[in-house]
């Protein structure tokens, strides 16, 4: 009698396991799917996301044409994510440790947001399987896919190539076919104080503004 309860129980916890597993893989599969920038459901967690970041972005430094040399690898304020929260957010700082960059993300499923802010601009990332929708100030910005940062729009074309090498200490960024910069890969530097950045010239506003979306895509993001 008691061992045949005991098969009762056991049989009854296995199936209502299964159960749970199943509703749990369609509720995230139906949330990536609603999970597209025309929906509510990424309205929504956009909106979430910029509400955090707004104590923050009040105490970041004035961004300006130096500020790309000055950009460090180094975070402040860091906060993972918790059992009842599942926003990560931070702020890096420049090589003088003040306050420039402000960020949060948000991993679900296949896709991670992040949302990131200077004191002039915003950078919104959507990482979906091998690739990264990017938008600046709300406006669609590119897509970055295998190393490629291709422009938003009918045409695509080619604004700059990222050759991330993780064995490598440093990523170069070619704008047309020289390379402008290079971004130092935070896994391979032991510097107490690193830049994130070389400049090997200056960069034009949109060069900029890919330049920023490249670091973000490969300093923000878990595992990037």
């Amino acid at each position: 009698m008691g061992k045949g309860i005991l098969s009762l129980l056991f049989m009854l916890l296995m199936v209502s396991t299964f159960v749970v597993g199943v509703v749990w893989t369609i509720a995230r599969a139906i949330f990536n799917i609603s999970l597209s920038p025309d929906t509510k459901a990424w309205r929504s967690l956009l909106e979430r996301l910029r509400s955090r970041l707004r104590s923050q972005t009040t105490t970041l430094i004035p961004w300006d044409r130096e500020m790309p040399a000055l950009l460090s690898l180094n975070r402040v304020a860091v906060k993972k994510p918790g059992w009842f929260d599942s926003i990560s957010e931070g702020v890096l700082t420049t090589i003088y440790h003040e306050p420039v960059l402000s960020y949060v993300y948000r991993p679900s499923g296949k896709n991670t947001v992040v949302v990131a802010r200077t004191s002039n601009r915003e950078f919104i990332l959507n990482k979906k399987a091998k690739e990264i929708e990017i938008w600046v100030n709300n406006a669609p910005f590119g897509t970055l896919a295998n190393g490629a940062l291709l422009a938003a729009g009918r045409d695509s074309r080619l604004m700059a190539r990222l050759e991330f090498d993780p064995l490598e200490s440093q990523f170069p960024v070619v704008f047309g076919n020289k390379t402008a910069a290079t971004i130092i890969n935070p896994a391979k530097t032991d510097s107490p104080n690193p830049r994130a950045l070389s400049l090997l010239r200056d960069l034009s506003p949109d060069e900029e503004n890919a330049m920023l979306a490249l670091v973000c895509c490969t300093v923000i993001f878990p595992g990037g």
